[in-house]
């Protein structure tokens, strides 16, 4: 899963691969496969790549072109990720076997998102925003606006 803003974000800070991957404190291989969507960059490294460069996730997905949010908070809260994931589920009115099949994924994974026991990974997460339109910010508890 390609994020074209990563490298946007990398190069406007004038950071080569190696520096990036250095602060993320993984090998530039990796970071190198995140940026160019050969692997997709786990969600804590994520948030700690947006958290550097004091941007917001939604933007480095390419959801928006909001850069950040006044009230973000640096953290993902997985307790408050996974009443997130509830509260849209049930607004959709789909079971949680439903929105399983809809992401591709098995429900006892998703119900271990929901009830804050794993935290989702990014795929499924982009996924899930996308589908229903939802700011991944606001669902991982990182943004109050």
């Amino acid at each position: 899963m390609q994020f074209p803003r990563m490298k946007e974000v990398r190069e406007e800070a004038n950071l080569k691969q190696k520096d990036v991957a250095e602060i993320l404190g993984v090998t530039k291989g990796s970071y190198s496969m995140w940026e160019c969507g050969a692997d997709t960059i786990p969600l804590k490294r994520l948030n700690q790549f947006c958290n550097y460069f004091d941007v917001s996730i939604d933007y480095v997905v390419g959801f928006n072109d909001k850069k950040k949010y006044t009230n973000a908070k640096p953290d993902i809260k997985i307790k408050i990720t996974g009443e997130n994931l509830r509260k849209i589920r049930l607004k959709k009115d789909l079971t949680q076997v439903q929105i399983a099949e809809e992401l591709n994924i098995n429900q006892p994974t998703w119900n271990r998102y929901e009830n804050s026991k794993t935290l989702i990974l990014t795929v499924v997460l982009v996924e899930l925003a996308k589908k229903y339109h939802y700011s991944i910010d606001k669902i991982l508890g990182k943004d109050k606006d």
